[in-house]
């Protein structure tokens, strides 16, 4: 029985219920390496198989990633029109690099997106450096050189291992967030990569928001690192941890279900049954010969197509060859039954439906009207990204009205059931572009693509660019 962890490394009740979740669904839309590579618990062993038969069968055995890339699909609709955002002049630098690694706005905007799309949850922290020394004052021009600015922080659902919220006044509010980082350490190699795993502890200490950095000691104990640090915002301490969930369905602490589980779900049932198909074909699918009137031979193996021939002791001495010819038809229907059902479960993403209306100090993500599943997903990284940059701006010294809001006209009102189901299909069947030429013109006469791009300039666009890998970036250790 696994030791369950302590301290620092205390998991939230929640987080341990979510966990295979979103691990499952990080799997998927990474494709056919992490799927291989998670080797029987995707893929069980058959009863007496050994492990050479069973890597040979799992080499076998494609993947087809329709989570990915529906993923894909779902995030270039919400991106295809840039968000409408009007930046105050004051920050437009900050913004063209947010999180102090070069990452512009609208890229870091992506990411969010992206991790809410697989597991329905992401989280972003704004941070800002402490000055050298507590107490320490210096000018604008020297933060600027010491690299001493707001910048955002963006934590994917399996590094946020714990939280807390509590009623402060009339107000409920975060009073604790646990987020596991990676540190970078310097050896004696300078080429050597060396790191560490680290927590950052965000909490309300006596009404004011604090910082800890905490490693595991040889002794498998919590050790701080650094001492304690109390941001300051305008000179004063802060009675707000500046950490914003990410969700499918709202910005709360609670974790969303993964907003494409049920089509995940399917797909690794999917792999299961090409499994069996494949496994299948490679056995019984090849011709297999047949020696009649002879015994095996070790000496003199006979080998064609297969790894030896079958030899069977009968008086009437002939050969012949032995094959399947349509003992698969079942596991072919059952894989187009479950591509099928995959791109039905993707188009209703897309699918107008009634929302209600609720409280929006909440961040819930039904509007009055109708919309689609994906646009109340847009609507909720709207207003958590809207949070984020007030924050930002805030701690920039700017201050502005911030308004940030993604696309939500994907212009599918006209389109039947078929044809978005047939659209998330062509995304799901890895079609460049999205689409073959056919669908893609679709997409431009709905205003789904650029009309002034070519189908060709578009698959030479998706070739170019390598899929992005799902992670978190980690804070900058204190």
């Amino acid at each position: 029985m696994t030791k369950k962890a302590t301290g620092v490394r205390t998991q939230h009740p929640k987080y341990d219920k979510m966990l295979p979740l979103w691990e499952k669904c990080q799997d998927a839309a990474e494709g056919e390496h992490a799927i291989h590579g998670a080797t029987t618990k995707y893929l069980p062993k058959l009863r007496a198989e050994t492990d050479e038969d069973y890597n040979a069968r799992l080499a076998r055995t494609p993947f087809f990633n329709a989570a990915w890339r529906t993923i894909s699909g779902l995030k270039g609709m919400i991106f295809r029109k840039d968000a409408v955002f009007e930046q105050p002049p004051a920050l437009e630098a900050y913004l063209q690099d947010v999180d102090m690694a070069g990452t512009p706005l609208d890229l870091f905007a992506q990411d969010v997106a992206e991790d809410v799309l697989t597991v329905g949850r992401a989280g972003v922290l704004v941070d800002y450096p402490p000055a050298v020394e507590p107490g320490a004052t210096v000018t604008v021009a020297q933060a600027v050189r010491m690299g001493m600015r707001p910048m955002l922080q963006c934590y994917g659902a399996v590094d946020i291992i714990n939280w807390k919220a509590a009623r402060v006044g009339n107000v409920v509010k975060l009073t604790l967030v646990v987020l596991r980082e990676s540190a970078a350490l310097e050896g004696d190699d300078e080429f050597a990569q060396e790191s560490e795993t680290r927590y950052r502890v965000l909490d309300l200490f006596e009404g004011k928001y604090r910082q800890r950095v905490f490693r595991i000691n040889s002794k498998d104990e919590d050790e701080q690192v650094g001492g304690d640090i109390y941001p300051l915002m305008n000179g004063a301490p802060m009675d707000t941890i500046p950490f914003v969930f990410f969700g499918a369905d709202d910005s709360t602490e609670d974790p969303d279900s993964p907003p494409l589980l049920d089509l995940v779900e399917i797909n690794l049932h999917h792999y299961g049954v090409s499994a069996d198909y494949e496994h299948g074909c490679h056995w019984s699918g090849l011709p297999t010969l047949f020696v009649f009137g002879m015994q095996p031979d070790s000496d003199n193996p006979i080998y064609i197509g297969g790894a030896a021939a079958n030899c069977v002791n009968d008086p009437q001495g002939h050969a012949e060859y032995a094959q399947v010819d349509s003992g698969f038809d079942a596991l072919q229907h059952n894989l187009a039954s479950k591509e099928s059902q995959m791109a039905v479960l993707g188009a209703r993403m897309l699918e107008q439906q009634k929302s209600a209306v609720e409280a929006a100090d909440t961040l819930r993500q039904r509007a009055a009207g109708e919309q689609s599943q994906l646009a109340g997903m847009a609507t909720v990284i709207s207003l958590a990204m809207t949070r984020v940059l007030t924050m930002f701006a805030q701690w920039a010294g700017v201050d502005a009205e911030i308004d940030y809001q993604l696309n939500r006209d994907y212009d599918v009102a006209g389109m039947s059931a078929q044809e978005l189901t047939a659209l998330v299909a062509a995304w799901q069947s890895g079609m460049p572009g999205a689409s073959g030429p056919n669908v893609y013109a679709l997409m431009q006469a709905r205003e789904m693509a650029d009309p002034s791009v070519t189908y060709e300039e578009e698959q030479s666009r998706i070739e170019s660019q390598a899929p992005a890998l799902l992670g978190t970036t980690s804070a900058e250790i204190q």
